[in-house]
């Protein structure tokens, strides 16, 4: 069961998000074109984890602002070295990882924030697609979903955040779907094999959300 022990970076210490927020939602959701669908689906409260196709820098941001909501994502470790950047990464919640080094400490300190009650947002093809079709998957996301069965995951599909998206100058279109959550007992047996087939299903779920021509290896 999730414990109430506190993570790294409680909620009431994320003074930029307390402050900045409101107002930076309010004039980003004027300016850029994007449409929710499926608000509905998200749980009232967390913990829970948004699990997302990644095709553009944008998409951490957007995720949070569009669903007004104080989303924890990891960013890559050398994001942390540049003083102003590293600053505020950090005053928003986000924690550093080692990318493409089964980076477990990352791993860690997410169940951390699962177990402080707070919503942890996670791509788990690992990096942008270029191509903005699905990559594999990779198992980061059935570690966490093992060790909590208990706590849902929210599949999201990230449509059109390549191209532009301020409306007023190049009339840009984006879509965020939200897919109805599920637990780890809604999956098959097979699909619970290992971590690796257990991010296979979520990465399938994060598939039916998106048109025939994104979703690549899950298709």
């Amino acid at each position: 069961m999730i414990s109430d022990r506190a993570p790294e970076w409680p909620v009431e210490r994320l003074w930029l998000w307390r402050l900045l927020f409101p107002p930076i939602r309010t004039i980003v959701m004027a300016l850029v074109g994007i449409r929710v669908e499926g608000r509905e689906n998200l749980p009232k409260s967390g913990p829970y984890i948004l699990v997302s196709n990644h095709i553009n820098w944008k998409d951490p941001p957007l995720i949070s602002i569009s669903l007004d909501r104080s989303v924890r994502y990891m960013a890559k470790i050398q994001a942390f070295s540049y003083p102003l950047l590293g600053y505020i990464v950090r005053a928003t919640g986000a924690f550093p990882v080692r990318r493409g080094e089964g980076d477990r400490r990352a791993l860690v300190t997410a169940l951390r924030v699962l177990e402080g009650g707070q919503i942890l947002g996670f791509f788990p093809e690992g990096h942008r697609s270029e191509s903005g079709a699905l990559l594999r998957g990779k198992p980061g996301v059935g570690f966490l979903a093992a060790r909590h069965p208990e706590v849902p995951l929210v599949p999201i599909a990230m449509i059109g955040t390549k191209q532009p998206l301020l409306r007023l100058v190049f009339g840009g279109h984006a879509v965020l779907r939200v897919g109805r959550p599920f637990r780890l007992a809604d999956l098959t047996p097979d699909e619970c094999r290992d971590e690796q087939a257990m991010t296979d299903a979520v990465m399938r779920r994060i598939a039916a959300l998106l048109p025939v021509e994104m979703r690549g290896v899950y298709d």
